[in-house]
């Protein structure tokens, strides 16, 4: 996800995450990524867990794949 940057600050990547999260919580579905060190603080808050990163470039870009397990339905 990326938000041009005349529009970041806004809380837009935010609240887009958010209704995914929403989405992906009622259908009980596993969302999974990939994310850039840019990334890694919005996704963690939004329950994200990091599984593995990979190095690149002699450490100059570090990529995580991240899951998201779903909330459990409300009874």
């Amino acid at each position: 996800m990326a938000v041009d940057p005349d529009y970041q600050g806004h809380g837009i990547a935010k609240q887009l995450m958010q209704k995914l999260c929403e989405l992906a919580d009622e259908a009980q579905q596993d969302i999974y990524l990939e994310s850039t060190v840019a990334g890694l603080s919005l996704y963690k808050k939004a329950g994200f867990e990091v599984l593995g990163e990979l190095s690149m470039l002699d450490g100059e870009y570090l990529l995580s794949s991240m899951l998201r397990k779903p909330k459990p339905l409300a009874a």
